[in-house]
């Protein structure tokens, strides 16, 4: 075998472009980033890639190819390794795109990308692409220019478009190859949402020629490119059952496809992310006039969204939320920055078993550990383990693992209706409802069981963690484990030390959090936290809004019409009128006047409406609504309740900057008392834990935004009007003052 790689001019081993010729002449062409884990579609690479198909082409000695990644463990950080991956790990260059300042920069890199592959797709000798892993972006656009894709049967490979997430579309004219081989439906679906296909869809919807066992994937790939020698098809054929492509084919059945596809669009994005209705463009740009018309729509649409505000927020946040993921834990005592060492968790007990305990349960077991859960009866132990079950059976039906794989994560998990079996845990972690007494006591007697290593964790969501840990025997290892519910959705893990953790228990609980599948921020102690603390000034200022006399629609319709995925008084009906009230006193009493709730809350809870789960809230819960509108209805007894009559009307930006500059404004408070490390922690935290639109940025990143000056002038506006509780946040007047900014 003889073996040639391909490096960049300028000496960089950034990505490796290796063939490998075996002697019956089938060329082994393996994309490598020895750096960055994943390859780029950057000008370096196209130039290897450029190189390798020139080779196979004019190689007499070469007569097919197999286009594969390098296999190596891919490991994120804190977790166990994945298997082994040979996917063709290729993806878009955000730090590359971040330089972008010109649309006609980016619309020529998109030509370049799009003229490479289809370089490689009008090769005479055919070229097989094989997966194993996630071949996502760039790299299911390169596999698509292939003349075949051979994938693993593993639950872990997977295909797609994830663009959009980054205010983008693809740029290689995949998307259009896609809607040629599978429809264009299909490729509606799939890059409009970014979510991934597995290997059972993408097989049905022929984007996979043949799927086999990961051990022989090189040789099936081997063996289909050998019969395509001197035989290959000019053109893909189409898998797009008969009936979908003549309704396509028709002009009025294409109009109609295009625009409800355009009005379910609008109504996920409420105009606020430019990139699916663009991708509908070109997508229908390519039904009307064919593949070149919609080629050169695709460059001039792709080149417009990078220089975009969206695309630059969305891909700053993708950014700072893989540096999380890296981050290492730092032992931030006294100026010491070297990384704290975490210590192996292989035994997680949890002591609660409801919807957040249910949901830890899961996300610890399909990370690899063993749980034993402890409930009060056998008949809440029940239900936890059905709960866990029925999350596990989402998995399989989602392809994301097979029935047998399902059964072996479930048996990691026992539940008991007392403490046995939670003496040798290694992370215990305690998900019981808001009440310190019941909390402290469990820390109580979970430490008088576990080993000195320990880490003993509470997943409060607002009582400070020296309070829990008043009565432990060694507070050093106790913090808290703010998680999100549902649990198994929500992205975000707030871990929580207080003053005598010690930084061992904290990297300790990170590392398992990673291991999760969390994005993870590490907060100080303090009433609270930092999501809760923030997101409570916006719940009371929409309450607030309530009492002037606003319609509950009309407040929770201005903030998602803001980029918020419910409104906040939706939101108190989820999270629980009454348990918002108890953190509303906590923080009230933390915080004095400036967290005052409104006298609104405390109305609600003395009628009994404590939201969603006793059907008694803001909203109604009828038991068989009507239609959609009346399960969305408002309660109108609760305007009777408030003494309020809802006929006041306000400017609708009025009412989006009292509610979103009440959190905006708390949040820059918190990061000036040291609560969280750092913008980009308090950024992520508020995007993924709350809500805050992430094409906005964050807090921090929509006050660069608009200027600190700005931001200042209308808080302070507020307080004129409002009183204490709008005071500016002292860092907030010191950046005005002095023109600052959160971000370079």
């Amino acid at each position: 075998m003889s073996a040639v790689h391909f490096s960049p001019a300028d000496g960089a081993t950034e990505v490796d472009v290796a063939v490998d010729v075996r002697s019956d002449g089938i060329a082994f062409v393996r994309v490598d980033c020895a750096r960055r884990g994943y390859g780029a579609l950057t000008p370096s690479f196209a130039a290897q890639l450029s190189a390798a198909a020139d080779r196979i082409e004019q190689d007499a000695s070469i007569a097919a190819a197999v286009l594969t990644g390098v296999a190596r463990k891919r490991k994120v950080a804190g977790a166990a390794p994945r298997s082994t991956a040979e996917a063709i790990e290729l993806g878009t260059d955000v730090d590359l795109l971040k330089t972008i300042k010109f649309s006609t920069d980016a619309e020529r890199l998109a030509r370049d990308a799009g003229q490479l592959l289809r370089k490689l797709e009008q090769l005479k000798k055919p070229v097989v692409a094989a997966v194993h892993g996630a071949a996502l972006g760039g790299a299911f656009e390169l596999a698509l220019a292939c003349h075949v894709l051979v994938a693993t049967d593993d639950p872990q490979t997977a295909l797609g478009f994830p663009e959009v997430r980054l205010g983008l579309i693809p740029s290689a004219n995949g998307m259009l190859r896609l809607a040629a081989r599978a429809g264009v439906r299909a490729a509606i679906d799939l890059v409009l949402y970014g979510e991934d296909l597995n290997v059972g869809r993408g097989l049905a919807l022929g984007l996979i020629d043949e799927v086999c066992p990961r051990p022989i994937v090189l040789d099936v790939a081997a063996s289909r490119a050998k019969a395509l020698v001197g035989g290959l098809p000019r053109k893909r054929a189409e898998h797009a059952d008969v009936g979908a492509l003549a309704f396509e084919r028709n002009p009025l059945g294409r109009a109609l496809l295009f625009a409800k596809a355009r009005e379910r669009s609008r109504a996920k994005t409420r105009g606020h992310y430019p990139a699916p209705e663009r991708a509908l463009d070109v997508l229908e740009q390519f039904a009307r006039k064919g593949f070149e018309a919609a080629s050169e729509l695709e460059a001039k649409a792709f080149g417009e969204l990078v220089v975009s505000e969206t695309a630059h927020r969305l891909i700053e946040l993708h950014c700072a939320t893989t540096a999380l993921r890296r981050d290492p834990v730092a032992d931030e005592r006294e100026g010491a920055k070297h990384a704290a060492r975490a210590r192996n968790v292989e035994r997680v007990g949890l002591v609660g078993g409801g919807l957040v305990g249910s949901g830890i349960a899961y996300v610890s077991v399909v990370a690899g550990a063993s749980v034993r859960l402890k409930e009060r009866d056998d008949e809440s132990a029940g239900r936890a383990l059905k709960a866990v079950s029925e999350l596990l059976n989402g998995r399989v039906a989602d392809g994301q693992c097979t029935p047998i794989e399902r059964s072996h994560v479930f048996a990691r998990l026992s539940a008991t209706a007392d403490y046995s079996g939670l003496r040798h845990a290694d992370l215990v972690v305690e998900a019981v409802f808001e009440d310190v007494a019941l909390k402290t006591a469990i820390v109580r007697d979970v430490e008088a069981l576990v080993a000195d290593t320990c880490v003993i964790a509470s997943s409060t969501s607002s009582i400070p963690i020296a309070t829990i840990a008043r009565a432990a025997r060694r507070p050093e290892r106790v913090l808290g484990m703010h998680f999100f519910s549902p649990v198994a959705k929500m992205p975000l893990l707030e871990v929580v030390h207080a003053d005598k953790t010690e930084d061992w228990a904290v990297a300790t609980a990170v590392t398992m959090g990673r291991r999760q599948r969390k994005t993870v921020i590490v907060v100080k102690d303090a009433p609270g936290f930092y999501t809760t603390r923030i997101l409570a000034p916006l719940v009371h200022e929409a309450a607030q809004l309530l009492s002037e006399g606003l319609a509950v629609e009309t407040i929770d319709q201005a903030m998602s019409d803001w980029g918020f995925p419910v409104g906040p008084l939706r939101l108190l009906d989820e999270v629980g009128i009454d348990v918002a009230a108890r953190v509303a006193q906590l923080l009230h009493e933390a915080f004095g006047e400036r967290m005052a709730p409104p006298p609104s809350i405390a109305k609600l809870v003395g009628d009994e409406r404590h939201g969603r789960k006793n059907r008694r809230g803001l909203y109604r819960y009828d038991e068989r609504p009507r239609d959609d509108a009346a399960a969305r209805a408002v309660d109108a007894d609760v305007y009777a309740l408030l003494g309020v009559f809802p006929t006041k009307t306000l400017p609708v930006e009025e009412i989006q900057m009292r509610c979103a500059l009440s959190m905006i404004n708390e949040a820059v408070r918190a990061f000036g008392e040291g609560i969280i490390r750092c913008p980009r922690d308090g950024d992520v935290g508020a995007v993924m834990g709350l809500g805050f639109p992430p094409f906005r940025g964050g807090p921090f990143r929509y006050v660069d935004t608009i200027g600190a000056a700005d931001a200042h002038r209308r808080v302070q506006g507020y307080a004129d009007r409002f009183g204490e509780r709008w005071r500016p946040a002292p860092l907030l007047v010191q950046m005005a003052r002095k023109g600052e900014r959160f971000y370079l």
